[in-house]
This record gives structure tokens, sequence and C-alpha cells, in this order.
């Protein structure tokens, strides 16, 4: 639920406790208007969690190809979350389906909205020439070569930032971490290297 359909929901209510005439009633279109805006949200297209043990790749349909590894409280979190269903990863030699082909060692190709992101699963994989994609996402740590000129989303990152999301669209990628939505609260970890603390 976005952050602007909290706030309907919460007056809605408000609305609806505190008035005791028949406008109070008025309430319940804030709360039906706040739940509404769920469907204007479209879920994210690729997630890394977990210190980039968890990988999963929105399909077409609204599921999920989830690659091995990674805590089962993630992919239970991920069901509830979009409601989706969670696919096995395709394997080196399957055939491409829904826009994932893995057909490259160590690495995946993700191809949605007219973007291609270069997923990396093993160091094998981090060969990726920064001008033939729009992003890398990399359950290993990426360094620093593309970076600056393309999104690039990496194990040290998901460290960092806890899950990030991006979201892919005709006019760019969106990369949003979840320490950011949770704003810097003596619980929420923002981990910083030894270089940055020195």
């Amino acid at each position: 639920l976005p952050t602007f359909g909290v706030i309907l929901v919460a007056l809605g209510g408000c609305w609806l406790c505190l008035w005791q005439q028949n406008w109070r009633y008025w309430g319940i279109a804030g709360i039906v208007a706040g739940m509404a805006m769920m469907l204007l949200t479209r879920p994210p297209d690729l997630i890394l969690a977990d210190f980039g043990h968890f990988l999963a790749a929105r399909t077409g349909d609204g599921d999920y190809r989830v690659a091995a590894g990674g805590e089962k409280i993630h992919r239970s979190f991920l069901v509830s979350e979009t409601g989706g269903r969670l696919l096995p990863w395709p394997g080196r030699g399957d055939p491409a389906a829904d826009g994932l082909d893995c057909a490259a060692e160590g690495s995946c190709s993700y191809t949605a909205y007219g973007r291609r992101v270069a997923i990396v699963t093993a160091e094998s994989g981090l060969q990726v020439l920064c001008d033939t994609v729009d992003a890398i996402v990399a359950q290993v740590p990426a360094g620093f070569a593309c970076r600056g000129k393309i999104p690039v989303v990496d194990r040290i990152d998901s460290w960092r930032q806890g899950a990030v999301a991006l979201w892919l669209d005709t006019d760019g990628i969106s990369v949003v971490g979840a320490n950011e939505s949770r704003g810097d609260r003596p619980w929420v970890p923002h981990p910083v290297s030894a270089r940055e603390r020195a």
C-alpha cells in the first residue's frame, strides 16, 4: 500500500470514528479509496535480498522465478506481498522463459519493458560489458567498472541497503532499497565499511 493510500485509510477511519452524524459514513469512501491505491502499484521486476542469496525475477503474468538459495521467510514474504507463485529459476541450457535466459556460465539475461538486465549468479559471469545492458544485478560483489554508467546492484548493496528492488520501465530503471523507506532509526541497520569509517 503506497504512503498516500495509508494516509487516505487513516483519515477515512478517523472521520468515521470521530463524527456521530450521518456524514461520518463518508469516511468509508476514504478507506475504500485508500485501499484501491493498491491496484495502482506494480510489484518490482527484480529483487535481491538476504546479502545476495535471495534473487527473484518477475514473469509476465505476475509470478516470480526464484533462484536457489535464500531463506524460506523471504519466499513467504514475496508470496504474501505480491500474491504471485514462485517458480524455479531456469538452469544452464534450459530454454529461455519469461524473459529470463541463463544460457551463459554464471550469468543470466533478463528482459522486460524493452530493458535488458545482466544477472550475475557467480564470479565467472562478471565479464559484462556496460554498453550491452541497461543494469546489472549480481549475487556476488560486482566491482566498480559499470557504476556511474548504469544501475548496478550487488550483494554488498543488499548488505548496506537491505532488500533491493528494481522496476524496469520504457523510460528507465528505478532502484529502491528497503532502508530508504525505513529511515534512520536505531533498529535499522546502516552498515559502514572499514574504508568509509577511516
